[in-house]
């Protein structure tokens, strides 16, 4: 990848390319300070953890707008638990991670239990979700994501693709020990 050499995360997004879960455009390139989108990262996820085949097909109102390349991905995911849609029965795979949304389907992914008397110490842990707090605390705890410094979550933070591989990695060395 031409343009991750000097970022913070360019070991994990190495390590990512190495194990087949992370891919780049067709430019050599990886944008890792991009967004990344939930159609994105759960083909990253899945990618990386071994899913349980599925059979099931996706149920999403507006299921054929969840490219190709992701359904398979998607529906193992759902079946697993770790992801769901929105309310209005949609899945909204072009709409972008935040940090709170992200870290809630890392902690499901590794089969983890969110402990809602687990208690952050972050500066902002009063915009965290109320949903999100269990997964973030417990996170934190398993070491799968820290802050973004100055003390701070920043769960609204839109995440980025090298938060996602950096994430994946760390996420892989907590379910193989």
């Amino acid at each position: 990848m031409k343009d991750i050499s000097g970022h913070w995360a360019e070991s994990a997004i190495k390590a990512g390319v190495a194990a087949g879960y992370v891919t780049g455009y067709s430019d050599q390139s990886f944008k890792p300070d991009a967004s990344i989108n939930r159609a994105e990262f759960i083909t990253m996820l899945g990618r990386a953890l071994p899913m349980k085949e599925t059979t099931i097909s996706l149920t999403f109102t507006g299921s054929k707008n969840i490219p190709a390349w992701a359904t398979t991905y998607i529906s193992q995911a759902e079946e697993a638990g770790i992801v769901s849609g929105y309310t209005d029965g949609t899945f909204k795979a072009d709409k972008v991670l935040n940090r709170a949304e992200i870290t809630t389907w890392m902690v499901r992914a590794a089969e983890l239990k969110g402990d809602p008397q687990q208690s952050l110490s972050f500066s902002d842990k009063n915009s965290i979700p109320v949903w999100a707090v269990p997964y973030v605390a417990t996170a934190v705890k398993e070491g799968l994501v820290s802050g973004v410094g100055q003390n701070r979550f920043a769960p609204q933070q839109v995440a980025t693709r090298a938060e996602a591989a950096a994430f994946i990695a760390k996420l892989l060395k907590v379910t193989t020990n």
